[in-house]
């Protein structure tokens, strides 16, 4: 039986993602591991909603999640409307979802996987990439997105400069990290998930090499994981 928001995953990755989480199948390595573990999260969603609510309403909620972040920001999301957009990591339902633009382009080694399980939920007009040599199709746009990523990547300096790569001199950018302290444990499941943590102060330094003018949003509540809500948005570099 397929999810209503979609179609199941193929037979051999729900079977690596059984014998992963039965202890048969021990990944090649952290990366591995980290996308299994996600896509039998987002898998559990598709069929058993989020927070006690139904598939469907899943859907709403992450998008008004996903547009309520980006309001944060105080920019009109009609500005957008002719310009090319970018996302980096946009998981299933990304904020890109929420944003009316001339062209819009997501990046996520998920994707594949993703189209399946919200295939009947996913704006058409995206365009969705899922291996990262297709990134040189991306055109230099005028607002990138990275939500919620870089500490599930297995270099998350490298995706952070990958990022910004994309976006053109002043354009615009929205980053967001949940962030980590030192004094507040982590489960084993979530440093398996997460096998990047940054700590504000990591991310605020790689922020400060191409970004002068930017505004951010930090949570001093840990979340029940023990992880700091940390968003910052503004302007690239004109050169450097």
């Amino acid at each position: 039986m397929n999810p209503i928001t979609g179609s199941d995953l193929p037979r051999d990755v729900v079977e690596k993602i059984a014998s992963l989480f039965e202890g048969s199948y021990v990944p090649e390595n952290p990366k591995e591991d980290a996308q299994l573990r996600e896509l039998a999260f987002w898998r559990w969603v598709a069929y058993e909603g989020y927070e006690g609510k139904n598939p469907e309403q899943f859907v709403a909620f992450q998008r008004d999640l996903m547009r309520g972040c980006f309001d944060s920001t105080g920019w009109d999301v009609e500005m957008f409307s002719k310009s090319t957009v970018f996302e980096l990591g946009c998981g299933p339902l990304g904020m890109i979802e929420t944003i009316p633009a001339a062209s819009r382009w997501a990046f996520d080694p998920n994707n594949e996987y993703y189209g399946s399980l919200f295939g009947k939920v996913r704006e058409k007009s995206i365009v969705h990439l899922s291996d990262v040599s297709q990134m040189n199709d991306v055109p230099l746009v005028d607002l990138g997105i990275c939500f919620n990523v870089l500490d599930h990547t297995d270099d998350a300096a490298h995706w952070f400069r990958l990022f910004f790569s994309k976006i053109r001199p002043g354009g615009r950018f929205i980053l967001q990290v949940n962030t980590v302290k030192e004094d507040f444990p982590r489960t084993e499941e979530h440093c398996k998930m997460h096998p990047s943590p940054l700590t504000r102060e990591q991310v605020e330094s790689l922020v400060a090499e191409v970004s002068a003018s930017n505004s951010r949003l930090y949570k001093e509540e840990p979340s029940p994981d023990n992880e700091f809500y940390l968003m910052i948005w503004g302007k690239k570099l004109l050169a450097g």
